[in-house]
């Protein structure tokens, strides 16, 4: 493990249904889950395949913005028809990756959106591989590459997954064995990654589930007499007409079909997140059990079932839990972007701690990180925010005005890095406050820094802290004790969170039984 060295790390479960995971036996993933936050209520991009999703992952954005509005696509302004199993989904992406916007180094292996990847193992080179090997390929060659390279930033995806359930059904014996060696895979996987950096975020997730189909839908059957340009994807299709007559003509054919869930026209697409000049005129998705496409396949995904559109999302980190509320796959990209600014940040505030006193470097400011994250949790905070001010709040120094210096550095940083001025403005409150009288707290991301830093300065950590403190001035025991019983009798009446009040309540037992104990054997008699 290198000290210092953070990334963001996406691994991609490509079409696995929430079902099948909870079918097979996957300890790593659920162990994962556990120890940081998950949701299986979260919504994939319609349609719901592969690259108008991952686009969606690796943008942070709609179809309509990123411009990836299905597998195919016609384009009115070339005049033709865009495969994208045929063509580069780059060159046709209308929204910036995060490799580009994060810079590097940088890793994709797998993953069919590469703009701006430093290090490319393609979804071609995976899938040139037996069936049954592509994922454990692209796992291990990712391990080769994350030991040789350490990038910041690295997408990870499983093609196998997706195509085992096409062949073989979503909750086939044959996935779920498959599901069960990418585990074992994943596991393998993260050794790597804990070998190699200090701190990491692990999203996993699927970009779409998954149904059963029996039959296949001949859309140019349906539709025959009219002229139409249709570009299926799976279960998904859009469709280009030639006037208005035809589009009513078109709609009337198209609705009147039992085996259609959804007939949309361009101006009800919106709804869906595809009002795009590439869309069609029409949108359509089959109901399930039916396939648009030609192939014959056992399960498949472009529709707007519950079991396409809804998939599990994981983060390795617990403070992410805010953004699994309500949460898109495009939070993937969200939550990338708030560690790697938070791993700045962390940078920033060691180098401005590095001559800190004992007592209020950067071991303190991490267990005031630890206990604002779960104050801002628990009561419904700005996590972020909390967590930015928390890591900025001592950088300034110990100065009688060092929150307002420490203010200035973070309101800085954040603005450099593109925040916008009332979340900064949020950030600079909560640190400004963090040494005010308990009665001049007005914002609950105010309160709940105030209350993190104040529960370190009391117990047996406040204890240590203020002996160290004395140490570092000449002074002694007494002196340190002293110190300690002024915070306590200044800070212990200002909670108000419950939790904050329980903990320092503990707390303050704790210290003073400890206390006792220590003045009784500096004077002998103990």
């Amino acid at each position: 493990m290198a000290e210092g060295r953070r990334a963001a790390i996406i691994v991609v479960l490509d079409g696995c249904p929430t079902r099948a995971l909870e079918l097979a036996r996957t300890p790593t993933i659920d162990k994962i889950a556990a120890r940081g936050a998950h949701t299986e209520a979260c919504r994939s991009v319609c349609p719901t395949v592969t690259y108008t999703a991952h686009a969606s992952i690796v943008t942070g954005r709609q179809p309509a913005e990123h411009g990836l509005v299905g597998n195919a696509f016609y384009d009115r302004e070339s005049g033709r028809l865009v495969d994208l199993d045929a063509e580069l989904p780059d060159e046709h992406l209308r929204a910036p990756t995060l490799f580009e916007r994060e810079g590097g180094p940088s890793l994709a292996v797998g993953e069919p959106i590469t703009r701006g990847a430093d290090l490319v193992v393609s979804k071609a080179q995976v899938q040139a591989r037996d069936l049954r090997e592509q994922d454990a390929f692209a796992l291990r060659r990712a391990a080769e590459l994350v030991r040789a390279h350490a990038p910041r930033l690295a997408v990870v995806n499983l093609p196998g997954i997706d195509r085992v359930g096409e062949l073989y059904g979503p909750t086939s014996r044959e996935l779920l064995e498959h599901l069960e060696e990418v585990d074992a895979l994943l596991g393998e996987f993260a050794r790597a990654l804990n070998e190699v950096y200090e701190d990491y975020l692990l999203i996993l997730l699927a970009d779409h589930g998954m149904v059963p189909v029996r039959e296949n839908v001949d859309l140019a059957e349906l539709l025959e007499g009219l002229e139409a340009v249709i570009c299926p994807s799976h279960r998904a299709a859009h469709i280009y007409l030639a006037s208005r007559a035809e589009l009513e003509e078109a709609l009337e054919r198209l609705r009147s079909d039992g085996r259609l869930e959804l007939v949309l026209t361009r101006e009800e697409m919106a709804e869906y997140g595809l009002d795009s000049p590439l869309s069609g005129d029409i949108f359509v998705a089959a109901k399930e059990g039916y396939e648009l496409g030609p192939e014959e396949l056992r399960g498949s995904h472009g529709g707007v079932s519950q079991d396409e559109m809804t998939v599990f999302l994981i983060a390795n980190k617990r403070e992410y839990a805010d953004l699994l509320r309500d949460a898109c796959i495009t939070r993937a990209a969200e939550a990338v972007r708030r560690y790697l600014r938070e791993a700045r940040a962390i940078e920033r505030a060691k180098e401005l701690l590095a001559q800190a006193d004992p007592a209020h470097g950067w071991e303190h400011t991490e267990r005031v990180l630890k206990l604002a994250t779960g104050l801002a949790l628990e009561h419904g905070a700005d996590v972020e925010a909390v967590r930015l001010a928390a890591i900025f709040h001592d950088v300034g120094g110990r100065g009688v005005e060092h929150a307002e210096e420490s203010a200035r550095l973070a309101a800085a940083f954040l603005l450099a890095e593109g925040w916008p001025e009332e979340r900064v403005e949020l950030v600079r409150q909560a640190i400004l406050k963090h040494h005010a009288e308990p009665g001049g707290l007005r914002g609950l991301e105010e309160r709940i820094l105030w209350e993190a830093d104040k529960l370190d300065a009391l117990g047996l950590v406040g204890l240590a802290r203020c002996l160290l403190e004395a140490g570092s001035r000449g002074e002694g025991i007494e002196e340190a004790i002293e110190h300690l019983m002024r915070d306590v009798r200044q800070f212990r009446g200002g909670f108000s969170l419950p939790t904050a009040r329980e903990k320092a309540a503990r707390r303050v037992a704790a210290v003073l039984k400890a206390i006792k104990q220590l003045k009784d054997e500096l004077e002998g008699r103990a």
